[in-house]
């Protein structure tokens, strides 16, 4: 983890480095590919409600079998590409194409879910796994197609796609308070603030992006741990930028290995 430019700021800064990445030999999927931020394997193991986040590939025609799940609930969020959901334990099916956020709750009786690329390029899937609070009596599948998540101007040159949030229908069942896919101009900033109680974290998928005096390039992660205090941080893009940004509840607190 790379200490931040200016002393006190109140984030992380993740990168290549502070990865690992799971393949194949790890989930017994040819073709499947998981760069972990936070999770078992890596130094951050919970922020807030988060247990896992996983920005993953799966290359086409391929996949993950069957496998089980319980009392959690999951955001695939899909960059590019489709991918195709079986649960066998509870007979749902479902697609998630580009654009698409699919939500996987696991309910207190669980899924034996299949996850599988059908398609003719690979899929990139952004995805959150978080704590459930109260657990779901049910196992659900849904999806928030991209043609329905509000788009707006958030800033000047600032274009934001809301996954999750007050304006967004999705609705989860655990403490993910905003979840968002923004392109930032040239020159341009996108504004990240968290209320008292509040983490999140801001992804960068494209571009390059700054900070007080920090440079966050492609694949960089700003890490924000819930806190009693306020924030707002404002990050700038050099060029073209595309930025994912989750905002969430106090959880489990920050968890370090």
């Amino acid at each position: 983890m790379r200490p931040p430019a200016a002393t006190g700021t109140p984030y992380l800064i993740l990168s290549r480095d502070d990865y690992v990445v799971l393949g194949p030999e790890d989930f017994g999927a040819p073709g499947l590919y998981a760069t972990e931020i936070i999770g078992p394997y890596v130094r951050i193991q919970a922020s807030g409600p988060l247990l896992t986040v996983h920005d993953s590939t799966i290359e086409p025609h391929k996949g993950i079998g069957h496998h089980p799940h319980r009392y959690n609930e999951r955001l695939f969020y899909i960059m590019t590409g489709e991918l195709d959901h079986d649960d066998r334990l509870n007979g749902i099916t479902g697609h998630m194409a580009t654009g698409d956020v699919g939500m996987f709750t696991e309910g207190r009786r669980g899924m034996v879910h299949s996850e599988w690329n059908n398609g003719d390029e690979p899929a990139h899937a952004f995805i959150l796994v978080y704590a459930t609070d109260p657990i779901p009596e049910q196992t659900a599948f849904g999806v928030l197609s991209g043609a329905d998540a509000p788009e707006y101007d958030e800033a000047a040159g600032v274009r934001t796609k809301e996954l999750v949030g007050g304006q967004s229908p999705l609705r989860v069942n655990g403490d993910i308070r905003l979840f968002t896919d923004s392109l930032v101009a040239p020159g341009a900033a996108l504004d990240f603030r968290t209320d008292s109680g509040e983490g999140g974290l801001v992804s960068v998928q494209q571009g390059e992006a700054r900070i007080n005096g920090d440079v966050l390039a492609t694949g960089d992660t700003l890490v924000c741990p819930p806190s009693a205090e306020p924030r707002k941080l404002r990050l700038e893009a050099a060029g073209e930028a595309r930025l994912l940004r989750v905002v969430h509840g106090p959880g489990f607190g920050f968890r370090l290995s």
